[in-house]
């Protein structure tokens, strides 16, 4: 649990100005991924390592579930 949580302290999430949007962040500010809150999709820009990329979705879809999801649910 520990090594999922150092994976994921690595990225930073930030909202951006549209709405639904999230974007991932590395720790040099380049944005690595988008996050779709209305889909629940992950739009990558840059290569990260599979292990890596499948911990940062799982935290995604926990901590911002996708309102499509909760509208259904």
């Amino acid at each position: 649990m520990k090594k999922e949580h150092a994976a994921v302290a690595a990225y930073q999430f930030k909202r951006t100005k549209t709405d639904g949007l999230i974007e991932v962040l590395n720790e040099g500010s380049y944005v690595m991924a988008e996050y779709s809150e209305r889909t629940g999709v992950v739009r990558w820009q840059r290569v990260v390592v599979a292990p890596q990329k499948e911990k940062i979705e799982r935290w995604l879809l926990e901590h911002y579930p996708a309102r499509a999801a909760k509208a259904s649910a």
